[in-house]
């Protein structure tokens, strides 16, 4: 018994550890660089000349991200993200972020952090689309 408390112990700390660690990394300002698009589909669409930033600070994110593709050569789609002083959380184990909209909330997966990159995306239900975000530091 004094095992199984002993390894919960661990674990509670490595997770807490992991916490601080991604809310330290993710701080700061950062440029979006590269933007992929899942649509409802499976058809994946990618642009690479995506313009915009995104500033963490404390609890609160701001930034905006302009973006566009090109759907199978037949048209073109802009679209764009805006975040003003808007809140965020990290789940305990860090790989989650939520972004509290006044409309709606943004469930996002964080697929790489480090101290230069930053990855995560996020299923828009309103566009049935997975968006993917890839960013970097200045």
């Amino acid at each position: 018994m004094k095992k199984i408390g002993f390894l919960f112990l661990i674990l509670l700390v490595f997770a807490c550890s992991k916490f601080k660690n991604h809310s330290k990394l993710l701080q700061g300002h950062w440029e979006l660089k590269v933007v992929r698009i899942e649509d409802g589909e499976g058809f994946l669409f990618y642009d690479s000349l995506a313009s915009g930033y995104l500033t963490f600070q404390d609890s609160n994110v701001s930034g905006r991200a302009d973006y566009a593709y090109s759907y199978f050569s037949q048209f073109q789609v802009s679209d764009s993200v805006l975040f003003d002083q808007t809140p965020f959380f990290l789940s305990a184990d860090g790989q989650f972020i939520q972004i509290v909209r006044p409309t709606d909330t943004l469930q996002g997966k964080i697929i790489m952090l480090t101290k230069k990159q930053l990855t995560f995306e996020y299923y828009d239900f309103l566009q049935y689309r997975l968006k993917r975000f890839s960013l970097s530091r200045p």
